[in-house]
């Protein structure tokens, strides 16, 4: 019970790491055609402020109740994102591969959080679904990097958006958890 009432307060969080996602997603569709500097930045915003979100949500919990994955997909994007920022140079060489080896971080960080906590919490399909879209869409970026910067942004892009709405349906499904029980 303890762990459905400390998912049940993430809610918030968990709504607004979706629609940073949802925003940085149809930002990268509405304007395909931007620098890959560009991307890199606004990819580090928002992965660092997904990372110190996820980070601000996992520390709100009990100290027992924190778990390795859950950190470690917050320090994989608080770093991807510090990266991004502080190393632009070194970054838009490498942030195709950078991106997609964070995506897949992320979503297999998701998905073996999904499975430990499936007995837990309601709707964790929802989390493993979006560790799932994260994971299999980074990979597609990893092993095809040399394709054309445009389809690179919008599979990015593509990514951003399916797992920001996996992440809106899931935090309002936690809302509605935590009404019930409140």
């Amino acid at each position: 019970m303890a762990m459905r009432t400390f998912f049940t307060s993430l809610w918030r969080t968990i709504l607004l790491r979706g629609l940073a996602s949802l925003a940085f997603g149809i930002l990268a569709f509405i304007y395909p055609g931007i620098t890959l500097g560009i991307v890199v930045t606004i990819f580090g915003i928002y992965a660092l402020v997904d990372g110190a979100l996820a980070l601000w949500g996992l520390f709100r919990g009990q100290a027992a109740e924190r778990s390795v994955t859950g950190l470690l997909t917050a320090l994989a994007g608080i770093a991807a994102g510090l990266v991004c920022l502080l190393f632009p140079g070194f970054a838009v060489v490498y942030v195709v591969l950078l991106i997609g080896l964070w995506n897949v971080a992320a979503g297999l960080l998701q998905l073996i959080g999904a499975i430990a906590l499936r007995k837990d919490i309601e709707h964790a399909g929802l989390l493993a679904l979006s560790g799932v879209i994260g994971a299999v869409l980074g990979l597609l970026i990893v092993f095809y990097p040399a394709d054309a910067t445009i389809s690179i942004i919008w599979i990015i892009a593509g990514t951003a958006v399916i797992v920001g709405m996996v992440l809106l349906v899931f935090g309002w499904k936690l809302r509605a958890a935590a009404k019930r029980i409140g």
